[in-house]
Parts: structure tokens; C-alpha cells; sequence
């Protein structure tokens, strides 16, 4: 698969979405161990599934307890694909991030969206910030356009 075709297919995956589980150059990141009361996810689009581990924070906790949910990603402005959380999580006193990093899923709290980052266009997050929710660990490559993405926890969790 060229790179081009990588990048953009990987554009399609989001939250968001969005930790380096994914890359943009279409070589495949190592799959990382989960970390003790971290969350494994499946995120089920029509060109397949994709595995995700949430971090072990109230953020992360609070998405998990909204699991399952289907969610409407677009992307927006050529980094993620992201789409809006049928309700809100609280981030009071969450360290925010400035500066995502592809591959990992985020939250952004002005407007109850979740995003997959899928590239680095050196742009900086204004303030609140994002808040880390996850990461993809494998399986984007299927995913284009926009799409309709169920998140739910897996069964081995």
C-alpha cells in the first residue's frame, strides 16, 4: 500500500481518536501491553475493526461507563476524525493536552467531542485543551471517508 493511501485511510480512523498505535507512514506500530485498569475497545466501522485501550484516569472511566456508543466521525481540518459524544465528561482539574499526538483519542471539552488524531500538522490546541482518553492499538486501515463507528469494550476486558 503506497503512502498516500495510508494517510488517508488512517485520516478516516479519527478520536481521536483520536498513542502511536497507528502511524501515517503505513508502517505498523507495535501493539502495546494494557496497563492495569486500563480498557480495551473495539471500534467496529463498515471496512472492519479496530482495538484501543483507554488510560486509567476519571476521563477515560467516565467514556467507559457511556459504552457502548455509535458515533459519527468526520474529519476536521486534515489531522482527526471526530464526531460528538451523546453525553458530556467531566474534566475538572484534568491535565490538558496542547499537543496531540497521532494515533492517541482525545476528548475535547467545549463541545462533547471525541477525536482520533491520525497526523501531526504541528498545530497547537487552544485552550481548555484536549484530555486523553486512549490510544489505538491496531486495526485503522480500513476506515474512510466519513464513517459510523460503534465503540464498546471488548469481551476480555
Amino acid at each position: 500500500m503506497n503512502a498516500a493511501r495510508t494517510v488517508r485511510l488512517l485520516a478516516a480512523a479519527c478520536v481521536a481518536a483520536v498513542a502511536a498505535g497507528c502511524t501515517t507512514t503505513g508502517v505498523a506500530a507495535p501493539v502495546r501491553s494494557r496497563p492495569v485498569g486500563a480498557v480495551a475497545l473495539v471500534l467496529s466501522h463498515a471496512g472492519g475493526t479496530a482495538t484501543a485501550t483507554l488510560v486509567d484516569t476519571s476521563e477515560a472511566r467516565q467514556f467507559a461507563a457511556l459504552l457502548p456508543v455509535t458515533v459519527e466521525l468526520r474529519d476536521v481540518w486534515g489531522q482527526a476524525k471526530s464526531g460528538r459524544l451523546p453525553a458530556t465528561i467531566t474534566v475538572e482539574g484534568s491535565r490538558p493536552v496542547h499537543d496531540p499526538v497521532p494515533g492517541e483519542i482525545y476528548f475535547w471539552p467545549r463541545t462533547d467531542v471525541i477525536a482520533i488524531y491520525y497526523a501531526d500538522l504541528g498545530q497547537q490546541v487552544p485552550d481548555p485543551g484536549l484530555i486523553r482518553l486512549g490510544a489505538v492499538d491496531s486495526g485503522l486501515a480500513g476506515v474512510d471517508g466519513r464513517v459510523r463507528i460503534e465503540l464498546a469494550p471488548t469481551d476480555n476486558t
